[in-house]
């Protein structure tokens, strides 16, 4: 017999686009197999079953039929709303575009998608200094998931960070002493202060946000849309 909750799982929205007359087609990340596309057939009806679907900040408990790479929605249930507002809004809707363009389709990435409802939760509880500081946090946690992760308590010769110098980034090698033209400038201390969960100084939270924008650029096939945040 057929386990119809074989595909049941949790669910955010990622991206959502019209599909012929009264569908949409739906890019949802999953906790039990990863991003997934499905079609949420008469959602843009009225009544339907898949009503709020396209909500940014909703978790829900999902089902989907098929096989193909375009799965057919056959159940959606809120489990959670977050209410996040304003500004926050535009963090969510950047780190649901991260996921969107970095992960690869149905690859399971169950820390990831934790990382990503904790995250929603900080937003919602709305504490601007403790949102800027998760989110750098989880910048840096998901490039390290996904291979791409560079060290900040040592330089790339394997000595430790000192807070008196100054360091050069790039993604390929982390932090080095060697300056180059090519490379971004920082401050021992800021990256010290990083690592140790704080973010001290605005010039801090300008360098910080720099080295992830681009070690984020590094490995995204396509540009970030919603990159703005925080602006110094």
């Amino acid at each position: 017999m057929k386990d119809f909750k074989a595909n049941e799982t949790e669910a955010i929205m990622l991206h959502s686009r019209k599909y012929r007359e009264t569908s949409l087609i739906c890019e949802l990340f999953t906790k039990k197999i990863g991003r997934v596309s499905v079609i949420a057939k008469g959602a843009r009806s009225k009544k339907n079953k898949f009503q709020n679907i396209t909500s940014p900040n909703v978790l829900a408990n999902i089902n989907f039929s098929g096989r193909s790479e375009l799965r057919t929605l056959t159940a959606w249930e809120e489990l959670s709303y977050f209410q996040i507002l304003g500004k926050n809004l535009r963090v969510l809707l950047y780190l649901n575009e991260l996921i969107y363009k970095l992960l690869e389709r149905e690859n399971k990435q169950e820390k990831i998608f934790n990382g990503v409802i904790n995250l929603y939760k900080t937003l919602a509880a709305s504490d601007a200094k403790n949102i800027e500081l998760s989110l750098r946090e989880f910048e840096y946690f998901l490039i390290c998931e996904l291979g791409y992760g560079f060290d900040i308590f040592y330089d790339d010769k394997g000595s430790k960070l000192e807070k008196e110098k100054t360091y050069y980034f790039h993604p390929a090698l982390g932090f080095t002493l060697n300056s180059s033209n090519n490379f971004l400038k920082a401050s021992g201390i800021d990256i010290i202060n990083f690592s140790k969960g704080k973010i001290v100084t605005n010039s801090a939270r300008s360098i910080i946000k720099k080295i992830m924008q681009l070690a984020i650029s590094n490995i995204a096939e396509r540009p970030m849309n919603a990159g703005i945040i925080f602006n110094d």
